[in-house]
């Protein structure tokens, strides 16, 4: 979807100086910068500021190639460019340091297929990526990428869930709801193969798959919608209706997903939440026992079940507070701690979500 001339002006004229004050750099200068996201793939959010204006929406995410990507003066430099950008854009201009080789190690994961696939190149060789096509098969990325999608986008609910029991951030929360509205059929096309990088291009496919439930296509119908043009914030008492709906059809796109990744079939939330097996089994269990210790030591406590890598506690913990009402005892022993209320839940559950997400 093409931009506004206004905005394509404004991205353009922001890519030439992106160029001009990295090249300036001289031999700390990268190698090659590429933006990714939406905008990177065309697919960038257009809102209407308060004077009835077309303004950008999302975040502009760059990936920043060089072989030093420990350089101080890189480093420094890319934390000013960030800044000055963001004030003169009005939106998070974030970029991110690496080695091109650390693609090498990650063609699996979604972000190496959406970042190959689709992507703006501001600086450097234009077919920068082009030896790395062959390795981007949808049929190659990770079930665990659809777990990872869901459980972020099911963080989201949750802290939408506290947020509704307040009456407060309703914009964040209707954000929230928008993107695990898109998550739900982007992992179900996930584990069957048939992700793409282009939001419409994934809805045409979903309409496609005889057996996913039509509630899914139309809830990604409406997430693509709000992704290209974001809409007002609807009312407290809407919001809330979409939070029940939502939940209840994460909650089983959740299960149909771990059932596949993990080959054991969860019926229930229940099931899961007390499983006996390893959530993460290719993580050795030494490995799992030095984190609870390490955890423990550092910060006053650690996630059960410690046999586990800790991020199955987490993920464990969010079906029992996404169940309405919320099991805050059970969540309170996978996250070490007595959970009085919602607001203390969404604290803890915060604190380890940035330890292990």
């Amino acid at each position: 979807m093409p931009l506004p001339q206004s905005l394509e002006q404004a991205l353009q004229a922001h890519f030439e100086r992106t160029r001009s004050y990295f090249t300036a750099l001289g031999e700390s200068s990268p190698e090659a910068i590429i933006l990714g996201g939406g905008y990177g793939r065309g697919e960038g959010g257009i809102a209407i500021d308060s004077a009835g204006n077309p303004a950008f929406f999302n975040d502009l995410d760059y990936f920043i190639f060089t072989d030093s990507p420990g350089n101080v003066r890189l480093q420094q430099a890319v934390h000013q460019w960030e800044e000055e950008e963001s004030a003169l854009l009005g939106i998070d201009v974030e970029g991110k340091c690496l080695p091109c080789s650390d693609l090498q190690a990650t063609p699996n994961s979604m972000m190496f297929y959406d970042l190959v696939m689709a992507h703006t190149p501001v600086m450097g060789p234009p077919d920068y990526l082009a030896a790395y096509h062959p390795l981007a098969q949808a049929d190659r990325i990770a079930a665990i990428e659809a777990t990872r999608l869901l459980w972020n986008r099911g963080s989201g609910l949750f802290f939408a869930k506290a947020d509704l029991e307040m009456g407060k951030r309703l914009s964040v929360v209707h954000r929230n709801q928008a993107k695990a509205k898109l998550a739900f059929g982007d992992a179900l096309l996930t584990i069957r193969g048939q992700y793409r990088p282009y939001v419409r291009e994934r809805q045409i496919r979903l309409q496609a798959e005889t057996d996913i439930d039509a509630r899914i296509v139309e809830l990604h119908r409406e997430g693509t919608e709000f992704k290209l043009n974001p809409t007002v914030t609807p009312s407290l008492a809407t919001l809330q209706q979409t939070q029940l709906l939502l939940t209840e059809i994460w909650e089983a796109c959740y299960l149909e997903v771990e059932s596949t990744r993990l080959g054991h079939c969860f019926r229930t939330a229940d099931e899961y939440i007390h499983y006996r097996g390893k959530l993460f089994p290719e993580i050795p269990q030494w490995r799992n026992y030095l984190l609870a210790i390490r955890d423990q030591l550092k910060r006053g406590g650690h996630l059960s079940p410690i046999f586990d890598y800790p991020r199955g506690a987490l993920q464990r913990s969010l079906l029992s507070l996404l169940a309405e009402p919320a099991d805050l005892q059970q969540a309170g022993r996978l996250l070490g701690t007595k959970l009085a209320n919602m607001q203390i839940a969404a604290q803890h559950y915060t604190q380890w979500w940035g330890y292990y997400s």
